[in-house]
């Protein structure tokens, strides 16, 4: 099986030159009349497949034999070991020479001040295409990635913070640093702030990576939280920060277009967005707000969840058919991938076309792409065995440490000279603001605003009055005249109503950047958003993202609803807009008043619904009471309501829910009320708790007299009625809920559900009942392992001795569950202890990891040597789980027949959490491509999940106040609760401020148990399966 969905990168580099054969010319068609450059799905090589690569090392000129290009390409070596080592980032300055960060460390960070890591400066300066002379810039960094030269001296990464790296005395190296933006958070080292790069706005543009969650301040005091995936942009003085983008996971690669519109890759999601100023996009964890997450512009991935590096190749030295195109790096499979672009309005799609290289060297690992000043492709090779961050232990003694490699891709024939724009005079700069390379443009209009300063603004201004000056002269000389404050209102006026539409756009975006926006600026907006251009508008939308006036509401809603539906990126911005309007209150009493249409009033109540405030909610109220709507949007917004209005008024919200929605059952109105309630932080209000118990017991009653709909709706509102007889206590419903435990034709959920009801409504009489079910050997391990869990919720002496004394003779698996649960509390622990040296239990158990952890947490220093003298024997538990791996693969065969067996293996046990292109969960990662791993990773993964445990993966334990605790993996915060996962899947919310402690763990969430589960059979139609997903 197959999957069409492509994943993003880490990094990426590209190398050498053969000819493809069957590439040809730009309008050539192969035999089945297929374009020469189209994409054609083929089976990966399995060379690509080892997380360990066993071909041997290659030098770089035995690497160069082995990469694969388009004819006419040639592929030739820039830089290698020994005078280079492990390139991450690179970046070009205006003399034309290339900035390279490089980490030997890397993924291990070092200690402070302990760094050896550099970056270094690398010019040809005979012209034969490789460079020789090498400087090093700095050499006692930490894992440095982004780096971006700047007039005298560099801004760049290195573990904790953003350095303002000087060059006093023009020797090419640092003597002087200030740290201008940091510490971030650096717990995970997957890409941290990673590829820098200058806007047209003079700023400093970066990414921020996987799982790492930063609060920094600028100078100015303003701070900005990131978590995870994000972009930003700072001024080069470190005065100023601010978020540009807010989602995804690990992007890892960025470049501009004409339109000044900005492309990121993200390695885990897909390789190339199209970002939308402030957007929010998807990200592990995240709730997806009912106006949905920011658009993408892809309908497929890569294979894989490993890209790293984009440029959008808009230099002339390239041939035609390989301009205007994409450049994404795929570090696992060892290619360079191409995807042109067309526009629908304003919103990009990306068409994939065939592999612009492969190496079938699969040490090859392409982590960076940047087109050098002389229209070459440059790409930074992390030249390894390994490059999986958790799929191979971090110090994995086969990582290499010493290699690396930069090469240089040039079409034949086309080779030019790089300007050294440091020694260009004012008149050439301007002239060269005209140049047809997007990327010498910006170089000219940096070096003149860096250099020439307010000298150079007579002659800007000279230019941008002109009428002959061409359209992309007069957009750099914008910019550039605004970055040197010197724009008066009237030649920005001027630009607004130019007849070239892309000056027009960026007229709009040097509006957009206006610290505040009178009355004349607001009109201007205006203007754009009915402009006829969609890139004009989507520019003015974005303005209004960022800034607000209640005068701009009515020309947003029109915006709206003269959008084509098919400009997805438009109407995105627009909508957003309008949210970021009903964030302040005044503007949001506004929107709540006006007289809207019944059209427009709907997109009100979407935006208001996703707005946490009384008067949205006060909105909502009105906009249910009037209207019809589907449960698709109707429960949403009574989530809303009960979210955002005061606790007081739940018994008017609750008559709301009984009185509206018609056809929507009413348990499904409880459960959005309860959501509601959940996400404020208080507990149910007496008429919602009156409502629930009421529909719990009605529910339960009903499906035992009519014996239950088994439909996927009769199945939630059991599954409702069970959870909230055990939070509400609802003794009455006991007998219902021991029906449907006595039932061995139920869903297991459901009867676990109704086993954890019964111990919160009378724990010390129902656990004695739910014993007989803990030793019932027809029940399946995985319901007993469930019913010790139910069991141990009472939290008391009776239910640790009730668990106790049911040890003996048990499967291993229910042993490992019971002692899990024992070696939570001081008493548990003297019990274990006494267990195994009665020989009640096998001291193997003591090793299992979550037993380990949990019994070592809180034990006393005799417990502790206890431990130590009843395992001091045993071989560690890594050594069984390596063994059971070799054994389950050497026994390994593939078998077709089991492809089905092997996919509902995975849906029942594996698809809760992860997800398949747009089926499954998304707790765990993505497994697009997954079978591009290999049978050893994904058995090891499988066998022994905890080997390698990614940050974003850890769980956690949280102390409450009351003395209990949860355990799960950490979703997000919503509102006054963390929003946790449990093993299942399933999210469960606590209370902020019950909160008194959180734990990382060192195990993962994932089951440790599928080496005892899955026989041999099972396992491999399991791996049949992940295997075919590539």
């Amino acid at each position: 099986m197959k999957t069409r969905q492509l994943f993003l990168y880490l990094l990426v580099p590209i190398v050498f030159a053969c000819e493809r054969n069957n590439q040809g010319d730009k309008n050539s068609s192969s035999a089945n009349g297929v374009p020469s450059d189209a994409y054609i799905e083929e089976e990966p090589d399995p060379i690509y497949s080892e997380h360990i690569r066993t071909t041997s090392y290659q030098s770089p000129e035995e690497e160069k034999v082995d990469f694969v290009l388009p004819p006419g390409f040639e592929i030739t070596l820039f830089a290698s070991e020994p005078d280079i080592t492990k390139p991450i980032n690179m970046a070009f300055d205006e003399k034309g020479r290339l900035w390279v960060s490089q980490s030997s460390e890397y993924p291990i960070k070092a200690g402070p001040g302990k760094g050896t890591d550099r970056i270094s400066i690398l010019e040809d300066s005979d012209g034969d295409g490789k460079a020789d002379k090498i400087t090093d810039f700095a050499n006692d960094l930490n894992i440095p990635i982004g780096i971006q030269p700047v007039k005298g001296g560099a801004i760049g990464f290195s573990i904790p913070n953003l350095y303002r790296f000087y060059d006093t005395d023009g020797d090419d190296i640092a003597d002087k640093r200030e740290v201008i933006l940091g510490p971030f958070e650096t717990k995970d080292t997957h890409g941290m702030v990673n590829n820098l790069f200058r806007g047209l706005d003079g700023w400093i543009h970066a990414s921020h990576g996987f799982s790492n969650v930063s609060t920094v301040a600028a100078k100015d005091g303003d701070s900005i939280k990131m978590t995870s995936g994000n972009t930003f942009r700072f001024t080069l003085d470190g005065q100023h920060a601010e978020k540009t983008s807010d989602g995804r996971i690990n992007p890892f690669g960025s470049d501009l277009d004409k339109w000044g519109y900005h492309y990121s890759a993200d390695c885990h999601t897909l390789p190339i967005y199209q970002i939308i100023r402030n957007g929010n996009y998807t990200q592990w964890g995240k709730m997806e707000p009912n106006m949905g997450h920011a658009p993408t512009m892809m309908d497929y991935g890569l294979n894989s969840t490993a890209l790293s590096g984009l440029v959008y190749y808009t230099d002339t030295q390239f041939p035609d058919e390989y301009q205007n195109s994409f450049y994404s790096g795929d570090v696992v499979t060892c290619r360079i991938s191409r995807s042109s672009i067309s526009f629908n309005g304003s919103t990009p799609k990306a068409t994939r076309k065939a592999d612009f290289l492969v190496s079938k060297d699969p040490w090859f690992r392409p982590v960076d792409i940047k087109i050098g000043p002389d229209g070459a492709m440059y790409i930074a090779d992390f030249y390894n065995s390994i490059i999986g961050h958790y799929e191979v232990p971090l110090d994995h003694p086969e990582r290499d440490r010493n290699s690396g490699r930069i090469w240089k891709i040039t079409y034949k024939g086309q080779e030019r000279t790089a300007i050294n724009w440091s020694k260009a005079n004012l008149e050439v700069l301007i002239e060269k603001m005209s140049d047809p390379v997007l990327q010498n443009r910006m170089m000219a209009t940096d070096e003149l605003v860096d250099r020439f300063n307010d000298s150079a603004i007579p002659e800007l201004k000279k230019l941008i009055a002109d009428e002959k000056t061409p359209n992309i002269q007069k957009v750099h000389g914008l910019w550039a005249i605004f970055r040197l404050d010197a724009l008066d209102e009237l030649s920005l006026e001027k630009a607004l109503s130019d007849t070239d539409v892309l000056v027009r756009v960026h007229a709009q975006r040097i509006l957009g950047e206006q610290q505040s926006l009178n009355d004349q600026k607001l009109e201007w907006v205006k203007m754009g958003l009915v402009d006829e251009s969609a890139h004009v508008k989507r520019v003015a939308a974005e303005t209004l993202i960022r800034q607000q006036s209640p005068s701009m509401l009515s020309p947003i809603m029109k915006a709206i609803h003269a959008t084509d539906k098919k400009d997805s990126h438009l109407l995105y911005a627009l909508k957003y807009a309008l949210y970021q309007h009903a964030q302040n209150p005044q503007i949001a009493k506004q929107m709540a008043t006006q007289n809207w249409s019944n059209q427009e009033k709907e997109v009100i109540a979407l935006v208001f619904s996703d707005t946490r405030s009384k008067t949205a909610a006060e909105f909502l109220v009105n906009y249910l009471k009037n209207n019809s709507l589907p449960k698709e949007k109707y429960l949403p917004y009574l989530t809303s309501i009960a979210r955002d209005l005061p606790a007081l008024r739940m018994k008017e919200i609750v008559a709301l829910a009984k009185e509206t929605g018609e056809g929507i059952p009413g348990f499904k109105k409880a459960m959005a009320l309860n959501n509601g309630a959940k996400q404020q932080g208080i507990d149910l209000a007496p008429s919602l708790k009156s409502w629930n118990r009421q529909l719990s017991i009605d529910l339960l009653q009903d499906n035992s007299v009519n014996g239950g709909n088994k439909t996927d709706e009769g199945l939630e509102r059991i599954k409702y009625a069970t959870q909230l007889s055990g939070i509400l206590k609802i003794t009455q419903n006991i007998g219902e809920l021991k029906k449907l435990i006595n039932d061995n034709q139920e869903k297991e959920e459901l009867r676990i559900d109704a086993a954890n009801a019964l111990v919160e409504i009378a724990p010390k009489t129902e656990i004695i009942y739910l014993e007989k079910w803990l030793k019932d050997a027809e029940s399946t391990i995985s319901f007993r392992q469930k019913i010790a869990l139910a069991i141990a919720k009472a939290g008391s002496e009776q239910s640790s001795s009730l668990l106790a004394k049911n040890i003996k003779d048990t499967p291993m698996e229910l042993q490992e569950t019971i002692s899990e649960q024992l070696a939570t509390s001081n008493s548990g622990k003297e019990k274990l202890l006494k267990l195994i040296r009665d020989g009640n239990a096998t001291a193997r158990i003591l090793k299992a990891r979550k037993v380990e952890e949990r019994f070592h947490s809180g034990a006393s220093e005799k417990q502790r040597l206890a431990f130590d003298e009843l395992t001091k024997n045993l071989p560690p538990i890594s050594e069984e789980k390596q063994a059971l791996i070799i054994e389950r693969t050497k026994a390994y065969s593939k078998d077709p027949a089991q492809l089905d067996v092997g996919k509902t293996l995975f849906q029942q046990n594996c698809g809760i959490c992860h997800r398949i292109g747009d089926d499954g969960g998304m707790i765990g990662p993505q497994l697009d491509g997954v079978g591009n791993w290999g049978l050893n990773a994904l058995a090891t993964k499988v066998l022994d999940p905890n080997r390698n445990i990614s940050e974003n993966f850890r769980t956690y334990t949280i102390k409450l106040k009351n003395g209990q605790a949860k355990s799960g993996l950490f979703r997000r915060e919503d509102g006054q609760v963390l929003v946790m996962a449990d093993q299942s899947g399933k999210e469960f919310t606590i209370p902020k401020k019950d909160i008194l402690e959180q734990v990382p763990s060192k195990v993962t969430l994932m089951p440790d148990h599928f080496g005892n589960v899955l026989n041999q059979s099972q396992f491999n139609g399991l791996m049949t399966y992940l295997l075919s997903l590539r």
